[in-house]
């Protein structure tokens, strides 16, 4: 039983907007979670069960912005089987790791982490392509299995380091990046969830409530987002 700061009807109708902007937002440049997870906190639910309903909720965000993106021939990505399954595996590993850590520790340590992320994208000054070469596309593969891991871990910000890591290092143009990004992170959400339902920390009415939210701002994001093209996805990303 979570014993919520107010009643279940206003946690609901006030996660439910909050789910659907950071879905609005995640699907254009991805950080969604870092709406969701610091609002759920504040609400007065547990660590664990705000990571395993943050990734329940946001399976059916990442799924319907990567239909949309699929939809409109933007997931092109060769290699996206391997990442698929690279991302799934690490959030996995990161997902059964943060389960063994107590919901008292998890209340110190997550929002250091949630300040460590906003501190990377408030001071981050956009993408720049590096020079490919064959020694980092092997350490890009490492690398999408790290961000499946932080995903599995923690959460907030994983979109946003896909698609900066696919700009930088594969070269890909941004739409493409934020395609196959909604991709690896429904990949990622995915396992998380997978773990944590199994474990029973899935706020299952709550989750569901959100995933309504979800869909509706993914839907929307990703249209607008795929009508407008890098002109509205690079200044969200930044």
């Amino acid at each position: 039983m979570i014993d919520y700061l107010y009643s279940e009807t206003t946690i609901f109708v006030i996660l439910f907007f909050v789910a659907f902007f950071a879905s609005l937002i995640d699907s254009i440049a991805g950080g969604g979670g870092l709406l969701t997870t610091p609002s759920m906190l504040l609400l007065g639910i547990p660590p664990l069960n705000v990571l395993a309903t943050n990734k329940f909720q946001s399976c059916f965000g990442t799924f319907t912005s990567t239909f949309n993106y699929y939809k409109n021939g933007l997931l092109t990505e060769k290699k996206k089987v391997l990442y698929f399954i690279l991302s799934f595996i690490g959030s996995s590993i990161g997902t059964i790791l943060v389960s063994r850590i107590s919901n008292e520790t998890l209340d110190s340590v997550i929002p250091i982490l949630l300040i460590g992320a906003a501190i990377f994208f408030i001071t981050n000054k956009g993408p720049t392509r590096v020079k490919q070469n064959y020694k980092l596309l092997v350490i890009f593969n490492l690398l999408v299995f790290a961000i499946g891991f932080y995903d599995g871990f923690f959460g907030p910000g994983t979109g946003s380091f896909f698609v900066l890591s696919f700009i930088i290092i594969k070269g890909i143009n941004i739409m493409e990046a934020t395609a196959v990004t909604k991709l690896l992170n429904f990949s990622s959400n995915f396992a998380a969830f997978l773990i944590f339902a199994f474990q029973g920390y899935v706020i299952w009415i709550l989750g569901l409530v959100m995933a309504v939210a979800q869909i509706a701002g993914a839907h929307t994001g990703s249209k607008f987002a795929i009508k407008n093209g890098e002109k509205v996805v690079r200044p969200v990303l930044v």
